[in-house]
């Protein structure tokens, strides 16, 4: 396609398909003859043949008769039968099974007659035998198209010849290449066949990709621009292809050359984009058919939408419903809910579940159980009971799925006769409680720490003959833990073994969570150390169901334990603990680490907390949260300098900087700068040098573009206001921020109202006090420290003005 490529009006398209030599190498094969057979006239014809009648015979040639007739007669015999050009045909013919060779000007003459009475099929009959004849061709197609252009024929003679010469290529199994070079071979010379033609060899050639582009390189190489039928035929190919991505490329030339396609190649380049599941391809024709006015089938975009929201393409599917204006009924909805849903993103779920309200949709059983689902994630447990209410008495039928999320929510709730209620309810209307009702019912006591209810619960499941699960073993494990319960801990685990339920990853790591939550570190050590020296930690397998590989599954438990050590206060064991799976080569996760910096920064062991940072960024787990924490961590100590090099460190690290991470350091600029300018022996020239850091850094945050949160103007404001003393542009910065329709807080407010004062601007100052506590925000104590200085300076130039009185 270089050729493609390199005209002006297709130089946009890219499409990297392969480009095939200036001529396809023919094969090399013997000729049947040293010279063409129709140049040697040596065969002798009848000199009485009859074709007066004009009726056409079997045989027009008497085998027993013949005469030597020479390529003038036979083309004055041809020239006579003009008008009657189906025995003209016929004439040729006997001629030829006669053993007459024709030369030039005998095909000439009866390629004319077949011209001028359209006889395309007989011509193309006709170089059908020329073809089998010769294995090369090529030199006596050229010579008889130069004769044809001397003869001084219609302009359309070369064509129609050209026309019949490709589709009689057409004819013969595995000639495509031979084709592809016949046409470049007479394109050299001038002979172009037309649009028509060249399409028709394009579809012949379809099946080889090599070939095909070669056709379409040689096409533009002469000039022949592709019209609509030319792009589709190279659509269908990549399309069958699975060449999705090359096809769109193509679609798009096609609209930014102008080529009209009308609703059906539309509508067959949707249908073979969806069979290749590339929905987000057919989502970009859907778009163009609304551009350009044609009307889209629902079950067109019903596939398209539906494919996107099932490979959670939800950016694409919205931006399609929204372009398209369409009412999606309650099977599309579900089905972008369930995709929501899959992704985590239960806010939305909720916010299209309101829609359908607003609308009057009914809902499916399915999403009036992502809508509990919902509500069950984000912990609002009043509403999972409010809506349950309200879908049993709409008549929506539930199913055990729905009385679960009920039952949980009223177990969180510490309702628990209201959950066993449910369960009785389930046996009346037929539906029999399974080991996940149960496990809801048995996590719901132990919550409240009643064990007793929580065995009774597990004892009436066990005499309905469900036997309990994993997952039911691990709510009691972990509901034992933190009640206290060891030894119960240990029983189960023995029962569990009894039972063939092999413990899981999850398993180990509740049981330590649950003993440090339960206070007793000293047997979540004792667990664990077991299950390390035993060997079980080497063992442990990732569940398919998870996810995770097994590597992560050992890290995973490696971590619960430090993560006790910090539930509990233990940062100092839960560091050499972090140290030591280092030296072993043990990863610990990423938030576990994110916390345990963030403890040591908090305790001031900012030495061990950089140790961590440095092993999450040998073992690539860091993320720009660490960073700012520890960078947070020396700026508090003032250690400026430390922070710069990590600031530095993370960017060469490719870990981009938030307005967070800008924050952290503005502020620990400002508090040197401050801090400098209180000191007697700071220099000058260190002073402007922590300024200058300061302005560089505000700089670069402006370049990344990253805009500033309320914490972040607070800094800015305070930096206008003590260092730069320029309170018009502070205000500047609080408007600016009151625009974006960022909510001051009080520190912001404060950092204001104290540049106001220590400028003596008192009525600004308090007019701004004024606002802060008319828009509900409360002072704190420093604000209270500025109003005191309000009322102070407010005295001291009263007195001061009596002074003068």
């Amino acid at each position: 396609m270089h050729r493609y490529l390199r005209l002006k009006s297709l130089a946009n398209w890219s499409i990297g398909l392969p480009k095939v030599s200036p001529f396809l190498q023919k094969k090399q094969l013997k000729s049947k003859s040293s010279s063409f057979r129709f140049f040697s006239a040596v065969a002798l014809l009848s000199q009485n043949l009859d074709y007066s009648s004009g009726e056409e015979k079997e045989s027009f040639v008497p085998l027993q008769k013949t005469c030597h007739f020479d390529s003038t007669q036979v083309c004055n015999n041809l020239h006579n039968l003009r008008t009657n050009p189906s025995v003209a045909f016929a004439y040729f013919k006997d001629c030829e099974s006669l053993g007459f060779c024709y030369d030039i000007s005998t095909y000439t003459t009866i390629i004319s007659i077949l011209f001028y009475s359209n006889q395309n099929q007989s011509l193309v009959s006709l170089f059908s035998n020329l073809i089998l004849l010769n294995t090369n061709p090529g030199h006596q197609i050229s010579s008889l198209l130069f004769s044809l252009h001397q003869s001084g024929g219609e302009p359309g003679l070369v064509s129609f010849t050209l026309d019949a010469l490709f589709k009689a290529y057409s004819t013969f199994e595995r000639a495509e290449q031979e084709a592809a070079d016949m046409f470049y071979e007479l394109g050299k010379l001038g002979f172009l066949p037309t649009l028509h033609s060249c399409n028709f060899l394009l579809s012949f050639v379809a099946g080889k990709e090599k070939t095909l582009f070669s056709v379409l390189d040689c096409m533009l190489e002469f000039h022949i621009k592709p019209d609509t039928y030319t792009f589709t035929i190279l659509m269908q190919f990549l399309l069958n292809d699975n060449q999705c991505s090359k096809a769109i490329l193509v679609w798009g030339l096609m609209e930014q050359e102008c080529i009209n396609l009308d609703q059906a190649t539309y509508e067959t380049f949707l249908s073979r984009m969806c069979d290749c599941k590339r929905y987000d391809l057919s989502s970009e024709i859907l778009q163009a058919m609304v551009r350009k006015g044609m009307q889209v089938r629902p079950k067109d975009f019903n596939i398209v939408f539906f494919g996107l929201c099932k490979e959670s393409k939800l950016e694409e599917a919205e931006k399609l419903r929204q372009i398209m204006s369409v009412s999606l009924d309650p099977c599309a909805f579900e089905c972008l809910i369930s995709a929501y849903f899959r992704t985590g993103d239960f806010q939305k779920v909720l916010d299209l579940c309101e829609e359908m309200d607003s609308r009057g949709i009914e809902y499916t059983s399915i999403i009036a159980t992502h809508r509990l689902q919902c509500f069950s994630k984000l912990g609002m447990n009043d509403e999972v009971l409010a809506y349950f209410k309200e879908f049993k008495e709409s008549g929506i039928v539930l199913d055990k799925v729905f009385y679960n999320i009920a039952i949980n929510a009223y177990g969180r709730l510490r309702l628990m006769k209201e959950a066993m209620e449910l369960i009785k309810e389930m046996r009346i209307i037929g539906l029999v409680p399974d080991t996940r009702n149960y496990t809801c019912l048995i996590a719901g006591f132990l919550q409240k720490e009643e064990i007793f209810n929580a065995r009774t619960v597990l004892a009436e499941m066990l005499k309905w003959g469900l036997k309990p699960d994993l997952i039911t073993c691990n709510v009691l494990l972990s509901g034992f833990c933190r009640n206290g319960l060891v030894d119960a801990v240990y029983d189960l685990l023995y029962q569990m073994e009894q039972q063939g339920i092999k413990p899981s990853v999850d398993t180990h790591c509740l049981i330590i969570k649950g003993f440090c939550i339960g206070k007793r570190v000293n047997e979540a050590e004792v667990f664990f150390k077991a299950r390390e020296k035993s060997g079980t930690i080497d063992c442990l397998e990732a569940r398919e169901e998870s996810g995770t590989t097994d590597l992560e599954a050992q890290s995973r438990f490696f971590s619960s334990m430090v993560a006790g050590y910090l539930c509990q206060g233990y940062t100092e064991r839960a560091y050499k603990l972090f140290k030591k799976f280092s030296e072993q080569g043990k990863l610990i996760n990423k938030k576990v680490c994110t916390n345990l910096v963030r403890e040591l920064c908090k305790e001031g062991k900012l030495r061990y907390a950089c140790y961590v940072v440095r092993e999450m960024l040998r073992a690539k787990q860091q993320n720009v949260f660490i960073f700012t924490t520890l960078m947070n961590g020396y700026c508090r100590t003032g250690r400026l300098d430390v922070a710069r090099n990590l600031f530095s460190e993370m960017t060469d690290a490719g870990i981009e900087p938030n307005v967070v991470t800008y924050t952290v350091f503005l502020d620990g600029c400002l508090k040197e700068v401050l801090e400098m300018l209180r000191s007697e022996t700071a220099k000058e020239n260190q002073i402007y040098q922590s300024k200058d850091i300061f302005t560089c850094r505000r700089r670069r945050m402006k370049a990344d573009v990253i805009e500033p949160d309320v914490k972040c103007y607070t800094v800015l404001i305070d930096e206008q206001c003590k260092v730069r003393q320029c309170l018009n542009d502070a205000q500047q910065l609080f408007d600016e921020m009151l625009s974006k329709g960022l909510r001051p807080d009080v520190h912001a407010y404060t950092a204001l109202i104290d540049g106001y004062c220590s400028r003596g601007e008192i009525e600004k100052a308090q007019v701004l006090y004024q606002e802060m506590t008319d828009s509900g925000i409360a002072p704190d104590c420093h604000a209270h420290a500025v109003l005191n200085k309000i009322k102070y300076r407010r005295r001291e130039m009263q007195r001061e003005l009596l002074e003068k009185i």
